[in-house]
Protein backbone atom coordinates (compact mmCIF):
# COMPACT_ATOMS: atom_id res chain seq x y z
CA UNK A 1 0.00 0.00 0.00
CA UNK A 2 1.12 3.45 -0.59
CA UNK A 3 0.54 5.64 2.45
CA UNK A 4 0.48 9.16 0.55
CA UNK A 5 -2.45 7.66 -1.87
CA UNK A 6 -4.18 5.95 0.43
CA UNK A 7 -4.65 8.64 2.75
CA UNK A 8 -5.17 11.50 0.06
CA UNK A 9 -8.96 12.11 1.70
CA UNK A 10 -7.61 11.61 5.33
CA UNK A 11 -9.34 14.46 6.84
CA UNK A 12 -7.68 14.59 10.36
CA UNK A 13 -9.95 12.47 12.51
CA UNK A 14 -9.27 9.27 13.51
CA UNK A 15 -11.01 6.33 15.38
CA UNK A 16 -8.54 5.17 18.69
CA UNK A 17 -7.46 2.11 19.46
CA UNK A 18 -5.80 1.80 22.65
CA UNK A 19 -4.43 -0.60 24.01
CA UNK A 20 -1.43 -1.24 26.78
CA UNK A 21 2.14 -2.36 25.58
CA UNK A 22 0.74 -2.40 21.75
CA UNK A 23 3.01 -0.42 18.64
CA UNK A 24 1.92 -0.19 15.37
CA UNK A 25 4.62 0.73 12.92
CA UNK A 26 3.83 2.19 9.34
CA UNK A 27 4.10 -0.74 6.86
CA UNK A 28 4.18 -3.34 9.19
CA UNK A 29 1.18 -5.58 10.04
CA UNK A 30 -0.84 -6.36 12.98
CA UNK A 31 -3.48 -9.07 14.06
CA UNK A 32 -6.26 -8.19 15.95
CA UNK A 33 -9.01 -9.83 17.75
CA UNK A 34 -12.00 -7.46 18.22
CA UNK A 35 -14.58 -8.21 21.01
CA UNK A 36 -15.36 -5.07 23.35
CA UNK A 37 -18.61 -3.70 22.38
CA UNK A 38 -17.14 -0.10 21.62
CA UNK A 39 -14.15 -1.84 18.99
CA UNK A 40 -16.83 -3.76 17.71
CA UNK A 41 -18.68 -0.50 17.00
CA UNK A 42 -15.66 1.09 15.94
CA UNK A 43 -14.70 -1.54 13.50
CA UNK A 44 -18.05 -1.61 12.20
CA UNK A 45 -17.65 2.64 11.72
CA UNK A 46 -14.45 2.02 9.92
CA UNK A 47 -15.41 -0.81 7.77
CA UNK A 48 -18.26 1.76 6.89
CA UNK A 49 -15.82 4.25 5.94
CA UNK A 50 -12.29 4.78 5.57
CA UNK A 51 -11.15 1.84 6.86
CA UNK A 52 -8.37 3.78 9.47
CA UNK A 53 -8.16 2.93 12.81
CA UNK A 54 -5.53 4.21 14.73
CA UNK A 55 -3.20 2.23 17.20
CA UNK A 56 -2.42 4.08 20.33
CA UNK A 57 -0.35 3.07 23.36
CA UNK A 58 -2.08 3.28 26.93
CA UNK A 59 0.39 5.43 29.08
CA UNK A 60 2.57 3.26 31.26
CA UNK A 61 1.54 3.01 35.02
CA UNK A 62 -2.20 3.77 34.17
CA UNK A 63 -4.95 1.10 35.50
CA UNK A 64 -6.55 0.69 32.09
CA UNK A 65 -8.97 -1.82 33.43
CA UNK A 66 -10.37 0.76 36.13
CA UNK A 67 -10.35 4.11 34.08
CA UNK A 68 -12.78 4.41 31.46
CA UNK A 69 -10.74 6.57 29.45
CA UNK A 70 -7.15 6.23 30.31
CA UNK A 71 -4.51 8.39 29.61
CA UNK A 72 -2.65 7.86 26.02
CA UNK A 73 0.55 8.49 23.87
CA UNK A 74 0.59 11.41 21.86
CA UNK A 75 2.21 9.55 18.94
CA UNK A 76 0.27 6.76 17.36
CA UNK A 77 0.14 5.12 13.85
CA UNK A 78 -2.57 5.26 11.82
CA UNK A 79 -2.84 1.81 10.12
CA UNK A 80 -6.18 0.29 7.62
CA UNK A 81 -7.90 -2.82 7.86
CA UNK A 82 -6.94 -4.53 4.82
CA UNK A 83 -8.61 -7.88 5.56
CA UNK A 84 -11.41 -8.69 8.31
CA UNK A 85 -13.62 -11.45 8.87
CA UNK A 86 -16.60 -10.95 10.96
CA UNK A 87 -17.49 -13.52 13.52
CA UNK A 88 -21.22 -15.58 14.21
CA UNK A 89 -21.19 -13.47 17.38
CA UNK A 90 -19.90 -10.14 16.46
CA UNK A 91 -16.74 -10.55 16.99
CA UNK A 92 -14.22 -9.86 14.12
CA UNK A 93 -10.41 -11.01 13.35
CA UNK A 94 -8.50 -7.90 11.61
CA UNK A 95 -5.55 -7.24 9.78
CA UNK A 96 -4.57 -4.14 10.77
CA UNK A 97 -1.09 -2.03 8.11
CA UNK A 98 0.21 1.02 9.65
CA UNK A 99 0.02 3.56 7.24
CA UNK A 100 1.92 6.56 9.08
CA UNK A 101 2.78 7.90 12.19
CA UNK A 102 0.04 10.58 12.99
CA UNK A 103 0.29 13.37 16.23
CA UNK A 104 -3.25 13.66 18.36
CA UNK A 105 -3.86 16.90 18.68
CA UNK A 106 -7.00 16.63 21.13
CA UNK A 107 -9.51 14.05 21.58
CA UNK A 108 -13.01 15.02 20.52
CA UNK A 109 -15.90 14.87 22.73
CA UNK A 110 -17.62 11.43 22.40
CA UNK A 111 -20.73 10.35 20.75
CA UNK A 112 -20.30 6.93 20.60
CA UNK A 113 -18.54 3.85 22.55
CA UNK A 114 -14.98 4.50 20.96
CA UNK A 115 -12.61 7.21 21.18
CA UNK A 116 -11.87 10.17 18.51
CA UNK A 117 -9.14 12.66 17.93
CA UNK A 118 -7.89 15.10 15.82
CA UNK A 119 -4.99 14.28 14.51
CA UNK A 120 -1.73 15.20 11.80
CA UNK A 121 0.50 13.11 9.45
CA UNK A 122 3.98 13.04 10.27
CA UNK A 123 6.36 12.23 7.81
CA UNK A 124 9.65 10.85 8.10
CA UNK A 125 12.09 13.12 8.08
CA UNK A 126 15.24 13.13 6.52
CA UNK A 127 18.86 15.41 6.96
CA UNK A 128 20.16 16.79 3.80
CA UNK A 129 23.36 14.35 3.35
CA UNK A 130 22.58 11.08 2.34
CA UNK A 131 22.86 8.44 5.04
CA UNK A 132 24.63 5.28 2.94
CA UNK A 133 27.08 4.71 6.08
CA UNK A 134 24.68 5.04 9.07
CA UNK A 135 22.50 2.60 6.74
CA UNK A 136 25.40 0.04 6.09
CA UNK A 137 26.13 0.02 10.24
CA UNK A 138 22.42 -0.36 11.16
CA UNK A 139 22.25 -3.59 8.69
CA UNK A 140 25.83 -4.93 9.63
CA UNK A 141 24.82 -4.55 13.13
CA UNK A 142 21.29 -6.15 13.02
CA UNK A 143 23.32 -9.00 10.50
CA UNK A 144 25.97 -10.16 13.38
CA UNK A 145 22.92 -9.74 16.57
CA UNK A 146 20.97 -12.72 13.81
CA UNK A 147 24.43 -14.46 13.43
CA UNK A 148 25.02 -14.65 17.20
CA UNK A 149 21.18 -15.99 18.38
CA UNK A 150 21.93 -18.57 15.49
CA UNK A 151 18.40 -17.43 13.77
CA UNK A 152 17.97 -15.23 10.57
CA UNK A 153 14.46 -15.55 9.50
CA UNK A 154 14.82 -15.72 5.62
CA UNK A 155 11.85 -12.52 5.16
CA UNK A 156 14.24 -10.64 7.57
CA UNK A 157 17.18 -11.73 5.15
CA UNK A 158 15.37 -10.85 2.30
CA UNK A 159 14.80 -7.08 3.73
CA UNK A 160 17.98 -5.93 4.52
CA UNK A 161 18.46 -6.31 1.15
CA UNK A 162 16.36 -4.57 -0.26
CA UNK A 163 16.22 -0.90 -1.63
CA UNK A 164 13.42 0.29 0.64
CA UNK A 165 13.82 3.76 2.01
CA UNK A 166 15.73 3.67 5.33
CA UNK A 167 13.10 5.17 7.87
CA UNK A 168 11.01 2.24 6.50
CA UNK A 169 13.61 -0.15 7.34
CA UNK A 170 14.40 0.85 10.51
CA UNK A 171 10.44 1.11 11.06
CA UNK A 172 10.05 -2.80 10.43
CA UNK A 173 13.17 -3.74 12.25
CA UNK A 174 12.05 -2.58 15.51
CA UNK A 175 8.62 -3.67 14.45
CA UNK A 176 10.35 -7.72 14.39
CA UNK A 177 12.10 -7.31 17.35
CA UNK A 178 10.54 -8.27 20.11
CA UNK A 179 11.48 -4.83 22.37
CA UNK A 180 9.59 -3.47 25.46
CA UNK A 181 6.67 -0.85 24.33
CA UNK A 182 8.19 1.90 25.99
CA UNK A 183 11.04 1.47 23.79
CA UNK A 184 8.37 0.59 20.55
CA UNK A 185 6.91 3.97 21.53
CA UNK A 186 10.51 6.29 21.92
CA UNK A 187 11.08 4.76 18.00
CA UNK A 188 7.32 5.79 17.00
CA UNK A 189 7.66 9.39 18.52
CA UNK A 190 10.64 10.12 16.23
CA UNK A 191 10.05 10.94 12.79
CA UNK A 192 13.64 11.91 12.25
CA UNK A 193 14.64 9.00 10.69
CA UNK A 194 18.56 9.75 11.34
CA UNK A 195 17.88 10.13 14.99
CA UNK A 196 15.81 6.80 15.07
CA UNK A 197 18.42 4.36 13.09
CA UNK A 198 21.05 5.84 15.45
CA UNK A 199 18.69 5.09 18.62
CA UNK A 200 17.99 1.26 17.14
CA UNK A 201 21.80 1.12 16.31
CA UNK A 202 22.61 1.92 20.18
CA UNK A 203 20.33 -0.52 21.23
CA UNK A 204 22.45 -3.21 18.82
CA UNK A 205 25.48 -2.54 20.21
CA UNK A 206 24.88 -2.77 23.52
CA UNK A 207 23.04 -5.99 23.30
CA UNK A 208 26.05 -7.46 21.05
CA UNK A 209 28.84 -6.27 23.11
CA UNK A 210 27.35 -8.69 26.10
CA UNK A 211 28.99 -11.95 25.91
CA UNK A 212 27.22 -15.48 26.02
CA UNK A 213 28.81 -15.64 29.81
CA UNK A 214 27.29 -12.54 31.31
CA UNK A 215 23.63 -13.40 30.68
CA UNK A 216 22.18 -15.64 32.61
CA UNK A 217 18.70 -16.72 34.37
CA UNK A 218 18.16 -13.65 35.51
CA UNK A 219 19.29 -11.85 32.12
CA UNK A 220 15.96 -9.83 30.88
CA UNK A 221 15.95 -12.47 27.74
CA UNK A 222 16.90 -9.68 25.15
CA UNK A 223 16.51 -9.93 22.47
CA UNK A 224 13.54 -11.80 22.37
CA UNK A 225 12.64 -14.29 19.22
CA UNK A 226 11.66 -12.09 16.49
CA UNK A 227 8.06 -11.32 16.85
CA UNK A 228 4.71 -10.08 14.38
CA UNK A 229 3.86 -7.25 17.56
Amino acid sequence: MDPDQELRGFEGVCRLFPLPEVVLFPHCVLPLHIFEPRYREMTEDALAGDRLIAMVKLQDGVDWNVEEDPPIESVACLGKIFDHRRLADGRYNLLLVGMKRVRLLHELPKDRLFRRAQAELLDDEYPDEPLDSLRDELVDQFRNLCSREGRVEPEIARLLDKPIPLGVLVDLLGHYLGLPGSVKQAFLNESRVEDRVQSLIGILRVHLSATNEDRDESDSGFPPPFSLN
